[in-house]
């Protein structure tokens, strides 16, 4: 047995955390004398100390290391326990990217203002035949990886696609813009609607008689601006109203530009004359 300060040198954990883990219930020493109050720990718990500060270390709460720590629990469910935590930092990672772009695209603006220069163009988009693969997925950000799906299935289908420019779009169906869950659909047009294998649909997609087409230059980060814009706009054209679902088609975008700023995107948003 050791005395906490012999236990805290073996270990290199401080004194401090190691009566931390006490109070929190995650190591308590293997005695504690009754006169002194002192603590005195075994060697055998330097493997579960171990495991704590590596779960620590992994932003598993305390609540999460009790758990994790007990002696009963698998092997093979304190992995799906890492491989969870895996996708939360993964995904927590790709925020705090899309956060750094914000700002260096904020600080750019704010030492090289520029004007927006965003046009409603007025259009009509007519019946297509598609193939699409309709999910929801965490956020926005997931819509890439839906495409390399999406692109994996078609591999093991005969299409005889539509060449024209372009090719493709995203159909939003939610009703209002989410912070998760988000309900998308990508598409690739056809020349002719036909069978295909699930999770695949193919179907003709309704012609639209009026839709407020707004081009975005630039990395996807332009396109919040370009719906602020639409909203003045509105607020000016009181004459007409949002309909839904909106599509984004990418004229210009990762499959063919290594630049972001050479993207070039179009949102289309239905509308209808109300007066």
């Amino acid at each position: 047995m050791f005395k906490i300060g012999e236990f805290s040198k073996l270990s290199q954990v401080s004194v401090r955390m190691l009566r931390y883990y006490d109070e929190q219930g995650l190591l308590l020493p293997a005695a504690v004398d009754r006169e002194s109050g002192y603590r005195f720990y075994h060697v055998s718990q330097l493997a579960k100390l171990q495991k704590i500060i590596l779960l620590k270390n992994l932003k598993f709460s305390t609540v999460e290391i009790k758990e994790l720590v007990e002696e009963e629990l698998t092997e093979e469910y304190f992995q799906q326990q890492l491989k969870k935590k895996y996708r939360q930092i993964e995904q927590e990672i790709m925020e705090e990217q899309q956060r750094l772009l914000q700002l260096a695209k904020t600080i750019e603006q704010i030492e090289k203002p520029m004007e927006a220069n965003h046009q409603v163009i007025f259009r009509a988009l007519p019946k297509e035949a598609i193939v699409s693969l309709r999910k929801v997925i965490p956020s926005y950000y997931h819509e890439g990886p839906l495409w390399q799906e999406f692109m994996e299935l078609l591999e093991q289908e005969e299409l005889d696609y539509l060449k024209q420019a372009p090719d493709n779009f995203t159909v939003f169906h939610d009703e209002c813009y989410l912070e998760e869950g988000v309900d998308i659909e990508i598409c690739l047009k056809l020349k002719a609607a036909t069978q295909v294998q699930e999770p695949l649909t193919s179907y003709e997609m309704e012609r639209i008689p009026l839709v407020a087409s707004i081009f975005v230059v630039g990395s996807y980060d332009n396109i919040q601006g370009a719906y602020h814009y639409f909203a003045e706009w509105l607020a000016e054209n009181e004459e007409y109203e949002m309909e839904k679902p909106t599509r984004q088609v990418s004229h210009r975008g990762p499959d063919t530009e290594t630049d972001p700023e050479n993207y070039l995107t179009e949102i289309q948003i239905p509308i209808k004359k109300i007066s």
